[in-house]
């Protein structure tokens, strides 16, 4: 026999030990079952309450999903504007012919592209962020 097989037959054994002592600590006239916790719940589907949570269960879905909405096109747009990628923006300024309106725009606008781009993918990294802590019950209605 291993060790955990070991471990888990002593777990076993503990829990019955346990329930010959409960049921050894009742009176005479007291069942155990009456104890047990198998109880059959029934729902009302026309309680406000429950009609109220699950409108705000769907109007915070409707929220998180348009929150990833605005998540994906910053990406999209941060890869437009700043990506590894020949189509991109800065891509296509780095790779400028000599004399062109686009050699004179990158000597001037490619650091402030590589600001805007930082500056969007902070705030889209802050948006995962709170789409992250959606399901943590600490936060909820906050």
């Amino acid at each position: 026999m291993t060790k955990f097989e070991k471990r888990f037959f002593k777990v076993l054994r503990e829990q019955d030990d346990e329930r010959e002592a409960f049921e050894a600590s009742l009176d005479d006239e007291t069942s155990p079952e009456e104890f047990d916790v198998d109880v059959d719940v029934e729902i009302d589907e026309d309680d406000p309450a429950l009609r109220a949570a699950a409108a705000v269960n769907a109007r915070n879905e409707a929220m998180k999903d348009e929150l990833r909405g605005w998540i994906g096109r910053m990406e999209e747009f941060l890869t437009y504007l700043n990506g590894e990628e020949a189509i991109s923006i800065q891509q296509k300024l780095a790779n400028a012919e000599p004399d062109t309106i686009f050699d004179r725009m990158k000597q001037s606008e490619q650091r402030k592209i590589s600001r805007v781009a930082t500056e969007l993918a902070g705030v889209t990294e802050s948006f995962k962020g709170y789409l992250a802590q959606t399901e943590n019950p600490q936060f909820k209605y906050v």
